[in-house]
Protein backbone atom coordinates (compact mmCIF):
# COMPACT_ATOMS: atom_id res chain seq x y z
CA UNK A 1 0.00 0.00 0.00
CA UNK A 2 1.62 3.34 -1.16
CA UNK A 3 2.49 5.29 2.06
CA UNK A 4 3.23 2.17 4.35
CA UNK A 5 7.26 1.35 4.07
CA UNK A 6 10.31 2.68 1.96
CA UNK A 7 10.81 4.81 5.03
CA UNK A 8 13.97 6.57 5.11
CA UNK A 9 17.21 5.33 6.36
CA UNK A 10 19.49 8.14 7.90
CA UNK A 11 22.30 8.54 9.21
CA UNK A 12 23.16 9.73 12.49
CA UNK A 13 26.78 12.00 11.79
CA UNK A 14 26.74 13.48 14.98
CA UNK A 15 25.91 10.93 17.77
CA UNK A 16 29.54 9.17 17.21
CA UNK A 17 32.73 10.25 16.48
CA UNK A 18 34.67 9.89 13.27
CA UNK A 19 35.82 6.98 14.30
CA UNK A 20 32.94 5.17 16.14
CA UNK A 21 30.42 3.39 15.06
CA UNK A 22 28.19 3.97 11.80
CA UNK A 23 25.01 4.69 13.32
CA UNK A 24 21.51 4.43 11.31
CA UNK A 25 18.18 5.37 12.05
CA UNK A 26 15.08 4.00 10.14
CA UNK A 27 12.53 6.76 10.71
CA UNK A 28 9.37 4.56 10.85
CA UNK A 29 7.39 8.33 10.97
CA UNK A 30 7.05 8.58 7.67
CA UNK A 31 4.67 5.59 7.64
CA UNK A 32 0.96 7.10 6.66
CA UNK A 33 0.04 7.42 10.82
CA UNK A 34 3.79 7.86 12.02
CA UNK A 35 4.37 4.56 13.42
CA UNK A 36 5.86 1.37 12.30
CA UNK A 37 2.79 -0.41 13.79
CA UNK A 38 1.20 0.62 9.73
CA UNK A 39 3.70 -2.22 8.36
CA UNK A 40 2.09 -4.62 10.72
CA UNK A 41 -1.51 -3.76 10.36
CA UNK A 42 -1.69 -3.93 6.43
CA UNK A 43 0.39 -7.34 6.89
CA UNK A 44 -2.41 -8.32 9.03
CA UNK A 45 -5.36 -7.28 6.98
CA UNK A 46 -3.33 -8.68 3.95
CA UNK A 47 -3.13 -12.26 5.75
CA UNK A 48 -6.62 -12.56 6.56
CA UNK A 49 -7.91 -11.81 2.81
CA UNK A 50 -5.53 -13.72 1.36
CA UNK A 51 -7.22 -16.66 3.89
CA UNK A 52 -10.36 -15.61 3.10
CA UNK A 53 -10.78 -14.93 6.88
CA UNK A 54 -11.71 -11.61 6.01
CA UNK A 55 -14.14 -10.37 3.27
CA UNK A 56 -15.55 -7.28 1.12
CA UNK A 57 -17.32 -4.99 3.31
CA UNK A 58 -16.41 -7.26 6.56
CA UNK A 59 -15.35 -5.50 10.02
CA UNK A 60 -12.46 -5.36 11.57
CA UNK A 61 -12.05 -5.85 15.21
CA UNK A 62 -9.59 -5.64 17.91
CA UNK A 63 -8.35 -3.69 21.36
CA UNK A 64 -6.37 -1.26 21.56
CA UNK A 65 -4.01 1.94 23.23
CA UNK A 66 -3.89 3.45 19.69
CA UNK A 67 -0.99 3.02 17.23
CA UNK A 68 -2.65 -0.13 16.44
CA UNK A 69 -5.99 0.94 16.07
CA UNK A 70 -4.81 3.96 14.07
CA UNK A 71 -3.15 2.19 11.43
CA UNK A 72 -5.64 -0.66 11.27
CA UNK A 73 -8.73 2.16 11.37
CA UNK A 74 -6.93 3.82 8.45
CA UNK A 75 -6.03 0.64 6.15
CA UNK A 76 -9.50 -0.09 6.80
CA UNK A 77 -10.53 2.80 5.58
CA UNK A 78 -8.43 2.43 2.45
CA UNK A 79 -9.41 -0.92 1.66
CA UNK A 80 -13.27 -0.43 2.06
CA UNK A 81 -13.72 -2.41 5.25
CA UNK A 82 -15.86 -1.40 8.85
CA UNK A 83 -13.26 -1.06 11.90
CA UNK A 84 -14.93 -1.52 15.61
CA UNK A 85 -12.31 -0.65 18.11
CA UNK A 86 -12.08 -1.25 21.66
CA UNK A 87 -10.07 1.33 23.58
CA UNK A 88 -10.23 2.55 26.68
CA UNK A 89 -9.92 6.71 28.58
CA UNK A 90 -6.80 5.25 29.79
CA UNK A 91 -4.85 5.90 26.56
CA UNK A 92 -4.31 8.94 25.09
CA UNK A 93 -7.29 11.01 24.00
CA UNK A 94 -5.08 11.62 20.85
CA UNK A 95 -4.98 8.21 19.48
CA UNK A 96 -8.60 7.28 19.95
CA UNK A 97 -9.24 11.25 18.23
CA UNK A 98 -6.75 9.69 15.11
CA UNK A 99 -9.01 6.24 15.11
CA UNK A 100 -12.13 7.91 14.90
CA UNK A 101 -10.90 10.84 12.25
CA UNK A 102 -9.76 7.68 10.10
CA UNK A 103 -13.38 5.71 10.13
CA UNK A 104 -13.25 3.71 13.15
CA UNK A 105 -15.95 3.08 15.62
CA UNK A 106 -14.56 3.34 18.63
CA UNK A 107 -15.89 1.87 21.83
CA UNK A 108 -14.26 3.26 25.18
CA UNK A 109 -14.62 0.75 27.93
CA UNK A 110 -13.61 3.04 31.74
CA UNK A 111 -10.40 2.26 33.28
CA UNK A 112 -10.17 2.81 37.22
CA UNK A 113 -8.46 6.43 37.96
CA UNK A 114 -7.68 6.76 34.56
CA UNK A 115 -4.77 3.86 34.94
CA UNK A 116 -4.09 0.59 32.51
CA UNK A 117 -4.45 -2.41 34.15
CA UNK A 118 -4.65 -6.02 33.95
CA UNK A 119 -8.25 -6.04 34.64
CA UNK A 120 -8.75 -3.09 32.19
CA UNK A 121 -6.98 -5.37 29.14
CA UNK A 122 -8.83 -8.05 30.19
CA UNK A 123 -12.57 -6.17 29.90
CA UNK A 124 -11.33 -5.12 26.74
CA UNK A 125 -10.21 -8.31 25.38
CA UNK A 126 -13.57 -9.94 26.26
CA UNK A 127 -15.27 -6.96 24.99
CA UNK A 128 -13.76 -7.76 21.48
CA UNK A 129 -14.18 -11.53 21.88
CA UNK A 130 -18.35 -10.64 22.27
CA UNK A 131 -18.08 -8.93 19.07
CA UNK A 132 -16.27 -11.83 17.45
CA UNK A 133 -19.56 -13.92 17.60
CA UNK A 134 -21.43 -11.43 14.91
CA UNK A 135 -21.11 -12.22 11.31
CA UNK A 136 -18.54 -10.76 9.25
CA UNK A 137 -16.25 -9.71 11.66
CA UNK A 138 -12.47 -10.48 11.97
CA UNK A 139 -10.40 -10.21 15.33
CA UNK A 140 -7.10 -9.13 14.39
CA UNK A 141 -5.95 -10.56 17.45
CA UNK A 142 -2.24 -9.03 16.79
CA UNK A 143 -0.76 -10.77 20.27
CA UNK A 144 -1.18 -13.63 18.87
CA UNK A 145 -1.77 -13.17 14.91
CA UNK A 146 1.37 -14.67 12.98
CA UNK A 147 1.34 -11.84 10.01
CA UNK A 148 2.58 -9.20 12.71
CA UNK A 149 5.53 -10.00 12.83
CA UNK A 150 5.89 -11.00 9.18
CA UNK A 151 4.72 -6.98 8.36
CA UNK A 152 8.57 -6.21 10.01
CA UNK A 153 10.19 -8.70 6.94
CA UNK A 154 9.87 -5.79 4.47
CA UNK A 155 11.49 -3.32 7.11
CA UNK A 156 14.78 -5.66 6.83
CA UNK A 157 14.78 -5.94 3.33
CA UNK A 158 14.85 -2.35 3.13
CA UNK A 159 17.59 -1.91 5.43
CA UNK A 160 20.07 -4.69 4.14
CA UNK A 161 18.96 -3.41 0.02
CA UNK A 162 20.86 0.21 2.05
CA UNK A 163 23.36 -1.20 3.85
CA UNK A 164 24.18 -4.26 2.58
CA UNK A 165 24.38 -7.25 5.11
CA UNK A 166 27.78 -6.43 6.90
CA UNK A 167 25.68 -5.45 9.92
CA UNK A 168 27.88 -5.92 13.35
CA UNK A 169 24.82 -4.51 15.61
CA UNK A 170 21.11 -4.40 15.18
CA UNK A 171 18.52 -2.12 17.83
CA UNK A 172 15.17 -2.05 17.28
CA UNK A 173 12.67 -0.17 19.38
CA UNK A 174 9.26 -1.62 20.67
CA UNK A 175 5.98 0.73 21.44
Amino acid sequence: MKGIGNTPLIRLNHLTGEEDATVYVKYEGANLTGSMKDRMALSMIEGAEARGELKAGGTVIEYTGGSTGAALSMICGRKGYRAHLISSDAFAEEKIQMMRAFGAKVEIIPSKDGKISAELILRMEARVKELDDKADTFWIDQFNNVDNRKGYRAMAREIMDDLGTDIDVFIAGVG
